[in-house]
């Protein structure tokens, strides 16, 4: 009587973790197109900052930390606490050491980071036209990639979220 007990509650856990798993893929997806899109933002609030507040680098990224969730606001917050500390390194150092740490939190692909890490390349060391050149052209590489993410997701996230309840079932009938 108990072996039956327990092979129903064996099942259950392994639906549920597959279901979980699938689940968990599929919303990667939507949180990477959440990811791009505010990343947008903010680089037109930097670009705004850099334009007409024409605010320092370091102050420009905390007003648009402050507009913005995690992970991205850490991303701000941190180069901009980094610069203001004195760190010794480039600007564009920094942007890429903080992005490296923000990278893990976030649900933005390689390619997504190696978008956004080009704007690193003209932080702090060209004029403000250069800076604001770069934040444009970072904005339409990031399009193309939002773009990209929301075919994806379209295409995929039921997928995820079937395959996980599938792939569960199927492993549930493999084992009894």
């Amino acid at each position: 009587m108990l072996m039956p007990a327990c092979k129903i509650a064996g099942s259950l856990c392994v639906m549920a973790a597959a279901a979980i798993f699938g689940e968990t893929k599929a919303r990667t997806l939507s949180r990477r197109v959440q990811q791009l899109e505010q990343f947008q933002r903010s680089l037109k609030l930097l670009s705004v900052e850099i334009s007409f507040g024409r605010a320092l680098l370091p102050y420009a990224f905390e007003t648009v930390a402050r507009r913005l969730g995690p992970p991205l606001g850490k991303l701000y917050h941190g180069a901009a606490a980094r610069l203001l500390a004195g760190d010794e390194r480039s600007a564009g150092e920094i942007w890429e050491a903080t992005l490296a740490e923000i990278f893990p939190q976030s649900a933005l692909t390689p390619g997504d980071r190696e978008i956004v890490s080009g704007l690193g390349v003209s932080l702090g060391i060209s004029d403000q036209e250069g800076q604001l050149k770069q934040i444009g052209l970072t904005l339409q590489h990031l399009e193309i990639a939002l773009e990209e993410a929301r075919v994806q997701r379209q295409r995929n996230e039921k997928m995820w979220r079937y395959l996980g309840f599938a792939g569960g079932a199927a492993l549930v009938i493999l084992l009894l």
